[in-house]
Parts: C-alpha cells; structure tokens; sequence
C-alpha cells in the first residue's frame, strides 16, 4: 500500500539484472561503500543471492551490506547486518520496569544462529521509531536515562547506529517528510559521554570484539567482556534510583581502571550506581 513504491515482480529476470545494474552503478561511478536496503524482508532471497554475489565481484571494493529485515537467510545471502527490532522492545521495557536480565536473554536469542562475523544492528531509536514513536529522551526518562540506554546498547553486543541528534537530547519526533531543525548546542554534556563512549569503542578492540560473561540483576545490565587477555566490565543502572549492586565473588577484590577517567578502582562485595549511572572499567 505504498504509493511511491512499484510492487516489482522478482520472476522477471530482465527486471532483476536492470536492479544489479543500477547497484553496480552507484558502487562503480559513486564509490558508495554499501546499502542498507529497505523492506529487505519483502524481496526474494534468491535475488539478495545473485544481486549481493554480483556486488561481491566487483574487484577492489570492500562493501558493507545492511538489511533492514530480520530473516536469518539475509545472512546466508551475503549481509552483514541485521535489524535488531527485539533489542529496541526489550530496552524500553527493561528501562520501564522489567528485570534487567531481560536484555542480556535478548541479546543472546538475537544472535542465536547468526554466522560468525555478522552482526545486527542495535540502537535506542532509529528513522522509524523516531518519526512515530518516542524520542530516547521520553523512552528513557530524561538525559541521564537516554544516555544510560545507549552504553548498554554500544557495548552489549552488535553494531551500534546512533540517529540525528538522539546525542543532543532531541525530544522531538523527527516526521519524515518535513523540515527539522536541530539546536546542536543543546545538552552539552550529553554529547560529551557520546562521544567519549564512542571514541572508546571504537579504540577498544575488547569493546568491539570481547566474549561476553553476564553478572546481570533484576536492576543492574552488568558483564564482563574478554579478548586475548585484556578485559572491560561494564555496569550500567536502568533504574532511577540508587542501586546497591552485589559484585559476584570472581570480581570481589579485583583492581580495574576507570575507561574514562583513567582512575584507578578496586572493587568490594558491593558497587553502588546512582540513579542511570553506568561504569566501565578495563584491566
């Protein structure tokens, strides 16, 4: 029931060879990197097969292939991305009031019978959501809630994508066929744990890469990633309050560094994180 688009029919192999075409097109005479390709659940797999093997042929080209679907088979067809839907629902209820385990249980039924190497993506909100549904400012209960939800999103697990201005605190819906304007000044700090965050990550290879171990609770997202020696714990509070979180007994006595400040930090019996406070510590 979409006006502006064609409903194709994928039998027709003159249509299909006419759609690599115009992909090779872009990657050819553009040199874009990639596509995210929309409705990717509405397309056969056996054309994503021929077009993306196509794609793959090109020499010297290194593509990123992003689908907006959740079939396993768009893996098998040569994506490397997923959308992660299940993450977003489960981060708004877990902020809202359902046990913080919920999320790490997500997170390991999404990737449940992905290849190695492939990915979903994860975000607290996206186009979609935020042209209908809240903003993260809403979902998760101010700066210090949104802001929370999003370290839970980088580094649990999969490829985080950050959507305009969810990193200035936009609490406006963002419609798609309208003008927005955004006040990029607005909530300085905010961005500052952005891009802190993020510049992390991205120097981090146990933060991209590290095997997961969860000391999860009912109010704490709390594990523990490890790579090739080196080791991030992350703690984040999806609650408002203060939480005194019981450290399990593998971490008690442990000596860490603040990923952010650089502090030194020895551990106890019991960690205590103010209302949406998060911790990550590497060793």
């Amino acid at each position: 029931n979409w006006m502006d688009v064609a409903d194709l029919n994928f039998d027709n192999s003159d249509m299909r060879e006419a759609m690599i075409d115009a992909m090779k097109y872009w990657v050819l005479e553009a040199n874009v990197d990639g596509y995210r390709c929309d409705y990717a659940d509405g397309v056969p797999y056996n054309f994503w097969k021929q077009a993306i093997d196509t794609l793959h042929n090109i020499p010297d080209r290194e593509l990123i292939l992003l689908a907006e679907g959740s079939r396993l088979d768009h893996y098998n067809a040569g994506f490397d991305m997923t959308y992660a839907w299940n993450w977003y629902s489960s981060l708004k209820s877990v902020f809202n009031g359902q046990t913080a385990t919920a999320l790490y249980n997500t997170h390991q039924i999404e990737y449940n019978g992905i290849p190695a190497g492939k990915h979903k993506l994860r975000y607290s909100t996206n186009h979609d959501e935020s042209a209908w549904d809240q903003t993260p400012m809403t979902l998760f209960n101010g700066e210090k809630g949104a802001t929370a939800a999003s370290i839970a999103t980088i580094f649990l697990g999969g490829v985080p994508l950050i959507y305009t201005a969810q990193e200035v605190g936009r609490t406006a819906t963002v419609p798609f066929f309208s003008n927005t304007i955004i006040n990029w000044n607005d909530h300085p700090d905010m961005l500052k744990a952005y891009q802190d965050a993020l510049n992390f990550y991205n120097s981090s290879a146990v933060a991209r890469r590290g095997t997961n171990t969860n000391y999860s609770n009912i109010d704490i997202v709390c594990f523990q990633k490890e790579l090739d020696g080196e080791k991030l714990l992350v703690l984040v509070n999806v609650r408002g309050d203060q939480v005194d979180f019981p450290l399990p007994v593998d971490l008690q006595g442990s000596s860490w560094t603040d990923a952010f400040s650089g502090d030194p930090v020895s551990l106890t019996d019991t960690l205590s994180l103010a209302g949406y406070e998060y911790v990550l510590l590497k060793q």
